[in-house]
């Protein structure tokens, strides 16, 4: 179902997206980095690349990309998107479990017991109804008709998410891998998915699934092992894709200028987040070693903003929101109007 401005919404009486050669725009497959609370950034940059006639058709997210991605792949129009992350505060979808909320100490106690100090289902609850305003609640109403895809029928989605599962230690996307939590793919709550993908662990608290031997699995947030699947909807088949996909990343764009000290180590806690922090991005950092990823990438310097800062004053939503629209039109003027956007 269309929209007149030619965007290819779910309709909550048929629960189906369709892909048309009829489709307007330049068309194109969107991969959203996570990042947390300055994630907002992203929905700035994705109505950029929406005014400038970008219509995309799957979508891929990790954590709060996940989030965002959610909300688009629903049909949430990119304009709207961008004035919901330019007013919401994160605080009312993430707020603070009944643990942490009673000071330092037992804030210790909700990591220990809950594992995690924010709770996850006020983002559920706001997410399913945000979902619902568009006839989305399962992945079964986010399916697509789209032979020429080169994917399996039961991975043929608009919106894929990622997610960690720490009892196995494998990355996983949902809802392709689904059914190895004896879910079908297509009744997987899209809202439980997002709730897994952006479980930043011990700031959330992770999601439980159990396994189709009986198992309870522990799934949290697919940054842990790829914050950014760039590679995702690249055709298994290895045949040329037929529209491009555009990364959106929340790090400065790279250079080659030198060494450059990303996380200076002054102590054993400096240490500590230094290892952790190379062994998440390393994965993703190889994709960054290619031209041809960093050419289909826009980059949002976010590196003044923390990931957990959930408490973000409104002028720097705002800022972050600039920020990645600035991002996407830097992006947009650096392509000759005369380029095939397909490469």
């Amino acid at each position: 179902m269309a929209d007149p401005a030619g965007r290819w919404l779910t309709s909550s009486s048929v629960g189906r997206v369709q892909a048309t050669e009829e489709h307007p725009g330049v068309r194109a497959d969107l991969v959203l980095e996570g990042g947390g609370a300055k994630g907002v950034a992203l929905a700035g940059a994705i109505a950029e690349l929406d005014d400038a006639g970008y219509r995309f058709q799957r979508v891929a997210g990790t954590s709060v990309g996940a989030l965002i991605g959610a909300l688009l792949a629903a049909g949430m129009p990119p304009a709207e998107l961008e004035a919901t992350a330019r007013r919401l505060d994160l605080n009312d979808v993430a707020p603070p479990s009944r643990w942490s909320r009673a000071g330092r100490w037992p804030r210790k106690l909700a990591v220990l017991f809950e594992l995690g100090v924010h709770d996850h289902q006020p983002l559920r609850r706001w997410l399913t109804h945000q979902l619902a305003r568009y006839g989305v609640r399962t992945f079964d109403d986010l399916r697509i008709d789209d032979p020429d895809s080169g994917l399996r029928p039961e991975r043929s989605f608009r919106l894929v998410v990622t997610a960690a599962d720490v009892t196995r230690g494998r990355f996983v996307r949902l809802p392709w891998d689904a059914a190895d939590y004896g879910i079908d793919p297509g009744d997987m709550l899209v809202a439980d998915a997002v709730a897994a993908s952006a479980a930043l662990p011990l700031a959330f608290e992770p999601v439980r699934l159990r396994t189709r031997d009986g198992q309870q699995a522990v799934l949290v947030d697919g940054g842990l092992l790829s914050r950014f699947p760039i590679d995702l909807f690249d055709r298994p088949d290895r045949t040329p894709s037929r529209w491009p996909t555009v990364g959106l990343k929340l790090s400065a764009t790279p250079t080659s200028d030198g060494f450059v000290v990303r996380h200076p180590v002054h102590g054993p806690w400096s240490y500590l987040n230094a290892l952790l922090s190379t062994a998440v991005a390393s994965w993703d950092e190889r994709h960054l070693d290619d031209p041809t990823i960093i050419d289909r990438t826009v980059f949002v310097d976010t590196s003044d903003v923390s990931t957990l800062d959930f408490s973000l004053a409104p002028h720097v939503r705002h800022d972050l929101v600039d920020r990645g629209r600035r991002a996407a039109r830097a992006w947009l003027d650096d392509r000759p109007a005369d380029r095939d956007p397909s490469h």
